[in-house]
C-alpha cells in the first residue's frame, strides 16, 4: 500500500508501477509465450489467423479496461477526499458493472465473430480457424471485466502488488495449458483460446477472492443494497469516454489490420509476430499512464493540485525513456528475436519493417495517454475522447483513405501510427494546461 499523497513523488510513482511493470513483462511474456507456440507448434496459417484476430478482440477488451478505469477514478477521488463511506458502495457497483458488460461482450463476440472478420477482410485461407479461435476467446469477456474492475479498485488503494501476482499466476497457467492443448492435444488455434478462457476465469476467481477477504479501505461485499445508482452512474461518466478512447485507437487499428490483410497472409503473420516483440515496449507505455490516472484522481480529490504538474512531468519523462531504450533495443536485435517465432526468412523481413516504422516510435503513444489520464483524474473526460477521436482515429481513416491508397507499400501504411500519435499528443498537451491553469486559478 502506497501513501500516494504524501512523501517523495518520484519513489511513490516507481513505488507504483514497477508492479504494473512487471506485471506488464509477465503478460506480454505469456502472450509472447502463446505466439512461439502457435509458430512452432502448429502453422504459418495458424499464426496468422491469430494474429489477424488481434484488433477485433483489443476493441472490446481496451473498452472494457477503460470502462474499469471509471471505477479507479472515484474510489481514488473518494480515498483522497477522506469519503470513506461512500468507498463500499462504489467497489460493489463497479464490479456489477465489470460483470455486466464482460456478459455483454462475450455475447456479442461469440454472435458476430464471423462477421467481424469478413468486414476485416480476413484472407480466405486463415478464416476458418480465425473465426473459431476467436468464438472461443469472447467466452472470457465476463472474467476480464471482473478482472479489470477488481485491479483498478485495488490500484485505487495504491496496491499494485496483488494483481501481478493473480496476472503472474494465471498467465503461467495459460502457458501450461497451451503447451497440454497445442503440443500434446494438437488443437492448433483452438487450443490457445481454450487456454486463455481457463485462466482468464482462474485470475477473476483470485482478484474475487482477494476483495471479498480484504481488511484494506477497499472490499467487496455482497448485498444488494450496496448497490448504488448514483455511484454508478459516476463510473461511467467517468469509464465511459476512457473506454471509447481506448476503443477509438483499437478501432483504428482494425481499419490499419484490414490494409494489413491486403498484403496477404504471409505479411500478416510477420505483423504478428513484430506486434508479439513490440509489446515489450508497452511495459513503460502501460503503466505510467496508471499511475498517472491513480495519482491524479488522488491529488484532485485532496485539492493538492500544485503535485499534479510535477506528476506529469516526472511521468512523461520516465515513461517516454524507458520505451525509447526497449524500443531501439528490439529493433536492433529485430532478426533475432523475429527468427524465435518464424524460420521463414521472408516473415523477418516484413516483420522487421513494423519494427522500423512504429516501434521505435511507441514512446509518444504512451506520453500521450499519461496526458489524457490526468486531464480525466482532474475531472474532463468528454473532451479528451472527442480529440482522440479525430486526431488517431480521423486521421489513420483520412490517411489510409488518402495517402495509402496511392502509396500502397507497408512503409507508408506504418507511418500512420507516428504520424498520428504527434499530432494527438500535441492537442491534447494544449488542453492539459488549459484545464490546470483553470484548476490553479479557481482555487486560489
Amino acid at each position: 500500500m502506497i501513501d500516494i499523497l504524501n512523501g517523495s513523488l518520484i519513489k511513490n510513482i516507481l513505488l507504483f508501477v514497477w508492479p504494473l511493470m512487471l506485471s506488464n513483462i509477465l503478460q506480454i511474456t505469456f502472450q509472447f509465450a502463446d505466439t512461439l507456440v502457435v509458430g512452432n507448434f502448429a502453422s504459418k496459417q495458424g499464426l496468422a489467423a491469430v494474429g489477424t484476430t488481434a484488433p477485433i478482440t483489443v476493441f472490446f477488451m481496451w473498452g472494457l479496461n477503460g470502462l474499469s478505469m471509471g471505477a479507479n477514478v472515484l474510489v481514488s477521488r473518494l480515498i483522497g477526499a477522506r469519503k470513506h463511506e461512500g468507498i463500499k458502495k462504489a467497489v460493489f457497483s463497479g464490479m456489477f458493472i465489470g460483470l455486466v458488460a464482460g456478459t455483454a461482450v462475450s455475447l456479442f463476440g461469440v454472435l458476430f465473430a464471423s462477421m467481424m472478420l469478413k468486414w476485416q477482410s480476413t484472407p480466405a485461407d486463415i478464416m476458418k480457424d480465425a473465426t473459431l479461435y476467436l468464438r472461443i476467446y469472447f467466452l472470457c469477456g465476463a472474467a476480464i471485466g471482473i478482472f479489470d474492475f477488481g485491479s483498478s479498485v485495488l490500484r485505487a488503494s495504491g496496491d499494485t502488488r496483488n494483481p501481478t501476482v493473480y496476472l503472474a499466476v494465471s498467465g503461467a497457467l495459460n502457458v501450461i495449458l497451451n503447451l497440454l492443448f497445442v503440443v500434446v492435444f494438437r488443437l492448433n488455434v483452438a487450443g490457445v483460446a481454450i487456454a486463455t478462457v481457463i485462466s482468464q476465469y482462474f485470475g477473476a476467481f483470485l482478484i474475487l477472492k482477494k476483495l471479498l477477504k480484504n481488511n484494506s479501505i477497499v472490499s467487496l461485499e455482497i448485498d444488494r443494497e450496496n448497490y448504488d445508482s448514483e455511484m454508478a452512474g459516476k463510473i461511467l461518466a467517468y469509464g465511459i469516454p476512457s473506454a471509447l478512447q481506448n476503443q477509438l485507437f483499437s478501432f483504428s487499428n482494425m481499419i490499419v489490420q484490414s490494409s494489413i490483410n491486403s498484403f496477404g497472409s504471409t505479411f500478416v503473420a510477420a505483423n504478428t509476430a513484430a506486434c508479439a516483440i513490440e509489446e515489450y515496449v508497452y511495459v513503460f507505455v502501460d503503466a505510467f499512464p496508471q499511475a498517472s490516472l491513480t495519482f491524479t484522481s488522488q491529488m484532485y480529490g485532496a485539492g493538492q493540485y500544485k503535485k499534479i504538474r510535477k506528476l506529469i512531468i516526472e511521468s512523461v519523462l520516465m515513461g517516454s525513456i524507458g520505451a525509447f531504450a526497449i524500443g531501439l533495443f528490439i529493433l536492433l536485435n529485430g532478426n533475432t528475436l523475429l527468427g524465435l517465432l518464424s524460420d521463414e526468412s521472408e516473415v523477418i523481413r516484413l516483420g522487421m519493417i513494423r519494427l522500423q516504422c512504429v516501434t521505435l516510435f511507441l514512446f509518444l503513444n504512451g506520453a500521450l495517454d499519461v496526458v489524457v489520464n490526468s486531464i480525466r483524474g482532474m475531472g474532463l473526460s468528454n473532451l479528451p475522447t472527442i480529440i482522440t477521436l479525430f486526431g488517431v482515429c480521423g486521421f489513420r481513416l483520412a490517411y489510409i483513405f488518402t495517402y495509402f491508397s496511392t502509396h500502397h507499400t507497408p512503409q507508408v501504411l506504418y507511418l500512420c501510427f507516428p504520424l498520428s500519435w504527434t499530432i494527438t499528443l500535441s492537442a491534447q498537451l494544449i488542453l492539459w494546461i488549459v484545464v490546470y491553469n483553470r484548476i490553479l486559478s479557481g482555487n486560489e
